[in-house]
């Protein structure tokens, strides 16, 4: 497998424009009674904060059900497994400052810096999950009642495996690895290499990936999701 093409921090910063009109787009609450997801599992105790709900923006929604009609092509016994969608800007900020006060003292420069904590928890101002269109996932075998092998476990960035292009997993779990992006590209999801589960739609990560002007989305306060 080649070698790993981490999106930058300052290659988001490009992009400036936000599309107002599409911005606009509703969100809605997973799980729906769809066959692309099979419960909301519970990878990071935090989503408990949220009502207990994954939330995602209409159209990445009804691209994941394509999605998830392209699967069952390949494994009648296959679902999409949504782990995480819509993040509060707060938490994504205590993941990043939780980091931040880590290795401030380790870097002259501020860029440097950034950049080297945005390959693993997005800058804030640019990150995808507070704009609702970005979602993780992994593929779930109803028959044997477990995610595949993937090679390592999702939102498991303790060692390189998190990496989209590892050597040091198993020939099954890469062809996964393939399966999930081939089928993700299809719908125009645009992938992250340092996480084999996360794709993002109208971000922009996504705009700079498709070599778009302007990103779909803007993040947005939980209170425009979570409606009480």
């Amino acid at each position: 497998m080649k070698n790993n093409n981490f999106v930058k921090y300052k290659d988001l910063l490009s992009i400036k424009k936000i599309n107002e009109k599409t911005n606009k787009e509703k969100f809605v609450y997973l799980p729906i009674k769809d066959n692309f997801v099979v419960g909301i599992y519970q990878a990071d105790r935090n989503m408990l904060d949220y009502g207990k709900k994954i939330a995602v923006r209409q159209r990445v929604y009804e691209k994941l059900k394509k999605v998830s009609v392209k699967l069952k092509q390949y494994n009648e016994n296959y679902k999409l497994i949504v782990v995480f969608g819509f993040r509060d800007m707060k938490l994504q900020e205590k993941y990043f400052y939780e980091i931040y006060d880590k290795v401030k003292n380790n870097f002259n420069d501020k860029m440097e810096m950034y950049e080297y904590i945005h390959e693993k928890i997005a800058v804030p101002e640019v990150a995808g999950h507070p704009t609702g269109g970005a979602v993780d996932i992994a593929i779930y075998d109803e028959k044997e009642k477990k995610i595949i092998d993937f090679g390592s476990k999702i939102l498991d960035w303790d060692t390189i495996k998190s990496y989209y292009y590892c050597e040091d997993i198993s020939k099954e779990a890469i062809n996964n690895r393939k399966l999930l992006r081939k089928i993700m590209l299809e719908e125009n999801f645009a992938p992250y290499d340092g996480e084999w589960w996360h794709f993002s739609y109208g971000d922009r990560e996504w705009a700079f990936y498709y070599n778009k002007s302007e990103a779909l989305y803007k993040q947005v306060n939980s209170d425009q999701v979570f409606k009480k």
